[in-house]
């Protein structure tokens, strides 16, 4: 074997490596660190970084049975790289932009640009509500069968729409839907694309994707007890009958009070594992109030729905 082949044996090695949480906490960060980039440098191989990709028609289509709402709060880089992913690929979408009190100009320049350049609709707030209330605002304004709440530092693809469509479309049991990502929470978030998705740029983003498309896992669609909230489809009838998400939760925890409801209603929540949507991960409003007030909200929201269902079984 040569020293070339050595070399990439050992990279292989390393990036199918899963170090156990006390052998990591062990190594120093520096180890750590020198060793991820040649992790990701394996995971991503013949993923293109320079590729130009065209939507097929029929999922250009799909596109236009969404109402895309997007809560923005500042995170003006992650934010443009969201919503010229938009751009490219939800042509056909209704998009609603709700500028839930960003502070810094460059926001809300690249709001204004795209909003006007596209058509979109754009709803201004103040004061900062929460990503629950700034999504409830949008999906007011949205007219689409399908409502999808979009966090802003997301990269949609080309072929995630038309996977979601169909499964709302062949099982009217189905109440919401989630795509495979990069960062969810739950079992959405394929390890891959969890190890490299501050790393991939939106070429890579839209090969890993197409690949996952062409590949689909089986079965596609399974049953969770909820759906992440990073992309968040639901039936527009179902999120108006049901009132949405609970106003007592602003935003961490909101999807999955939500998902109780939608179950208790006889509807399914499920991930279409063929559809992808990137999630780089508390750029937002994560960003804005640190990690351990992200920690805080979670706990007081799992207590909140655990009081508030178990209360209503009994």
């Amino acid at each position: 074997m040569s020293v070339d082949e050595l070399s990439e044996r050992s990279a292989q090695l390393l990036a199918a490596w899963h170090l156990p949480g006390l052998v990591k906490s062990a190594l120093p960060q520096a180890v750590i660190d020198a060793m991820r980039p040649i992790r990701v440098r394996v995971l991503s191989r013949g993923l293109p970084r320079n590729r130009v990709f065209e939507q097929p028609p029929e999922h250009r289509l799909a596109s236009a049975s969404m109402s895309v709402v997007v809560p923005i709060h500042d995170a003006p880089l992650v934010t443009k790289r969201c919503l010229a992913s938009l751009e490219r690929v939800a042509a056909k979408s209704e998009i609603i932009l709700v500028d839930d009190g960003s502070r810094t100009a460059e926001t809300t320049h690249i709001i204004r640009e795209f909003g006007s350049r596209n058509g979109w609709k754009v709803i201004w707030n103040a004061q900062a509500s929460g990503h629950g209330a700034a999504c409830a605002a949008g999906a007011r304004l949205a007219s689409r069968p399908y409502l999808c709440l979009l966090n802003s530092d997301t990269i949609v693809t080309p072929w995630c729409w038309r996977a979601l469509e169909e499964a709302f479309e062949m099982n009217i049991a189905i109440g919401v839907a989630g795509p495979s990502t990069s960062d969810s929470g739950n079992e959405q978030a394929l390890d891959i694309a969890r190890h490299c998705r501050f790393y991939w740029n939106d070429s890579q983003i839209c090969s890993f994707a197409e690949r996952l498309t062409a590949a689909p896992p089986q079965p596609v669609i399974l049953d969770l007890p909820w759906v992440s909230g990073f992309a968040f489809f639901i039936r527009r009838g179902l999120w108006e009958e049901l009132g949405g998400f609970d106003r007592n939760l602003p935003d961490y925890a909101n999807e999955t009070e939500l998902c109780k409801r939608v179950i208790k209603s006889g509807h399914r929540t499920v991930w279409v594992r063929s559809s992808y949507i990137h999630h780089l991960g508390r750029q937002s409003y994560g960003k804005a109030i640190g990690e351990h007030e992200i920690r805080s909200r979670k706990l007081a929201g799992a207590q909140y729905i655990r009081h508030k269902h178990n209360a209503s079984e009994r």
